[in-house]
């Protein structure tokens, strides 16, 4: 589990939060680990994702994490490994990648948004957000894109 091999390298003042894991995962949890329940509350997730200084998604698959842009739509800037579709939301001025299992790499970029600040990334994460994944719009080029097709 990434998070416990991470949790060992985090100075006094960092701590992981992991919402909502399984029964088996959470005996594997150390003291600089807090564990949520899992949530469908809509509110509860926005406080999580704006609370948070770095939102780390170390997935080793997933096509396109929803939890990504979640995060830019809340000013939390992300970490993830170079996996899947993960990357694809990914921009250098809100997001970081790191190679797949790269603690370090993981640990490197904690300590710079530490040393920068999270409020560096905030306004430039929500636009990113408004930008690529506005619901109205993508849903317009849905739209468009079945009419292109029904007229062919």
């Amino acid at each position: 589990m990434t998070s416990f091999e991470l949790s060992k390298f985090l100075d006094e003042d960092e701590v992981i939060v992991l919402v909502g894991l399984n029964i088996n995962q959470l005996k594997q949890l150390s003291s600089k680990i807090i564990v949520l329940a899992k949530t469908e509350n809509r509110q509860e997730l926005i406080d999580l994702y704006s609370t948070a200084d770095l939102f780390i998604n170390p997935t080793w698959e997933d096509n396109f994490p929803t939890t990504n842009i979640e995060s830019l739509a809340c000013g939390t800037p992300l970490v993830t490994y170079r996996t899947g579709g993960s990357v694809e939301a990914v921009s250098t001025e809100t997001e970081f990648i790191v190679d797949k299992g790269d603690i370090n790499g993981l640990l490197k970029v904690i300590r710079n948004v530490k040393k920068i600040g999270e409020s560096t990334f905030s306004d430039a994460c929500r636009q990113r957000a408004i930008d690529y994944y506005s619901k109205n719009e993508r849903f317009a080029e849905y739209l468009l894109l079945y009419e292109s097709l029904v007229q062919n």
